[in-house]
């Protein structure tokens, strides 16, 4: 029965490579991380001379990627309805959500997925909760999340031409895995002898990218591809593990969980594709014209553009000494001959200027179709030019990416919903935060919760921006300077820390001079009669019309 299960599982794998490969997909996405990285002349053999390279991708996609991902994202959860036991335990969730995302590393992680959407179409992202199954039901009820990336191309789909992963029937993943680790695993999960010795190294195929076998760390036992197959039933989420032989984890139901633990994000729609079409993928052909251009260029001022010496080779003694700095050179019968009539220069021919211009304009023009211009980078002198000027020409440039942004943002509510299923699947026994407050599975169970993604740009210029307009409020005396503190953003260029020490300094020397003054008998703080003896008078108590009786002891030395 498991080699019949271990069979489908790998022929599932083998239908997944064979559209792959139908795709072009290994090849393509390959070349694009190669075209990204500046190896843009890969397999040629050029001899001892290395090309010019002219990379205008790298700076294009890295506007592209910085705009999207450059922003402070904050998951926020939120009930459907008014009920405020569910709106605190809400609030309880996105406080605990902020804490995962920090200790899941996700804004290094969001800039990796981010980058490889933009460089091969679209990248993703596997969760899972660390805890064992008899753990999370008994002892242990706080989550373990952690986070995986994953490769377009280690990715199999049950129907590539469907988008939402929600919809597929089943999806795999494949990874490289030494035999040691998978051996361990298969025994800790009781699988026989004679099945665990089946489990032998393999070699690195097309299907990892940039690797081959020979790149790998040589081991005792190599490493061998795993499978992770996934598919949903009516109550729950299956799970297991095989090689291409031998199922070392076998088939393993976790009730509850609906949502694949897998999100992505596609950079732009392919059309009747599951897969998503990046930034390089359509500049690969304008980048090589633009290198070979390059290349023929410095090829021709190589050759022609420095003189050409012309001699008589009959009056010359050592002409090899020509191309010397400072050498001397003996003549033949020089008589009354001028040396010029013996050596003489050949002036380089002019080059036509149409090469360089169509470089320039292959890579301006490219600039300019994908929105990322000089002007669009914000490549400007910031001493010369207003922070809410630029501001407002980036935002404009930024209009070209709105499709992307809204990808982004819907690959991270899709990634909250994912925490929250894994959360109600794993905490059987409830939900412990990390403050210590536990939240029972029923009534994470009957959370109808609403998911919203909070962006906030956090660039130079944004951020100078909300520090003025602050500025600007507390000159007005429209806020204190409590609140001008207290709004300052954490990565303000303002020393917000320092601002709010010294207030909380003031705060506590108020509180102790107040203390001591009710010691000595003083009212509310303030001085009294109780004064007198120290030569202190007050004022009377005076009457407004308003306010009818109020004490306005004002001290009068």
């Amino acid at each position: 029965m498991q080699e019949k299960e271990c069979t489908d599982i790998w022929r599932k794998y083998q239908a997944g490579k064979d559209h792959h490969n139908k795709a072009n997909m290994y090849t393509l996405t390959e070349k694009c991380h190669r075209f990204y990285e500046g190896d843009q002349w890969h397999g040629l053999q050029s001899g001892d001379e290395e090309l010019p390279v002219l990379n205008f991708i790298k700076p294009i996609c890295r506007y592209k990627i910085a705009m999207v991902a450059m922003n402070d994202t904050a998951i926020i959860f939120s009930p459907m309805d008014d009920d405020p036991q569910k709106a605190e335990i809400c609030d309880a969730l996105t406080e605990f959500a902020a804490a995962q995302w920090e200790k899941g590393k996700l804004d290094s992680k969001k800039w990796a997925v981010v980058k490889n959407a933009c460089i091969t179409g679209d990248h993703y992202l596997y969760c899972f909760d660390d805890r064992k199954p008899s753990n999370s039901v008994v002892t242990d009820m706080t989550p373990r999340l952690k986070m995986r990336l994953i490769d377009k191309t280690s990715l199999y789909l049950a129907n590539e031409q469907e988008p939402n992963l929600e919809e597929q029937e089943w999806i795999i993943i494949a990874e490289r895995v030494p035999v040691d680790s998978v051996r361990k695993q298969a025994k800790e999960n009781g699988i026989n002898e004679a099945d665990i010795r089946m489990i032998v190294s393999d070699e690195a195929d097309e299907t990892q990218l940039g690797v081959t076998s020979a790149d790998e760390v040589q081991t005792d036992n190599g490493k061998c591809t795993s499978l992770l197959f996934m598919r949903k039933t009516t109550d729950g989420m299956e799970f297991c593990r095989s090689t291409e032989t031998v199922i070392y984890r076998p088939m393993e139901k976790i009730n509850g969980l609906d949502v694949y633990p897998v999100c992505g994000m596609r950079w732009e729609e392919k059309m009747g594709s599951a897969r998503g079409v990046g930034v390089v993928e359509t500049l690969i052909p304008n980048q090589i014209e633009v290198n070979r251009t390059l290349a023929r260029r410095a090829i021709c001022v190589k050759r022609y553009s420095f003189p050409t010496v012309v001699y008589d080779q009959d009056k010359l003694l050592q002409p090899e000494s020509l191309g010397t700095v400072g050498a001397s050179i003996g003549v033949k019968n020089l008589n009354a001959n001028p040396v010029g009539s013996f050596v003489q220069y050949l002036n380089p021919a002019p080059i036509s200027g149409d090469a360089a211009n169509l470089q320039a304009e292959l890579v301006g023009t490219s600039r300019e179709l994908e929105g990322a211009s000089e002007s669009a980078t914000g490549q400007v002198d910031p001493t010369k030019t207003s922070g809410e000027a630029i501001k407002a020409a980036r935002d404009q440039s930024a209009m070209n990416l709105n499709e992307q942004s809204a990808a982004y943002k819907q690959f991270v509510e899709d990634l909250a919903m994912i925490w929250y299923k894994l959360w109600v699947a794993y905490s059987v026994q409830g939900l412990k935060l990390d403050n210590g407050v536990l939240i029972s599975n029923a009534d994470l169970q009957n959370l109808d919760i609403d998911i919203k993604i909070d962006i906030s740009p956090i660039d130079p210029y944004s951020v100078l921006s909300r520090e003025l307009s602050l500025e600007n409020a507390l000159a007005q005396q429209h806020i204190t300077f409590e609140e001008y503190v207290e709004a300052l953003d954490d990565n303000s260029g303002v020393p917000k820390d320092k601002f709010q020490a010294i207030l909380d300094r003031r705060a506590q020397a108020q509180q102790e001079a107040s203390q001591a003054m009710l010691a000595m008998g003083v009212p509310n703080g303030m001085p009294g009669t109780g004064m007198g003896a120290q030569g202190v008078a007050t004022a009377s108590p005076v009457m407004t019309a308003g306010e009818g009786m109020m004490q306005n002891a004002m001290p009068i030395v």
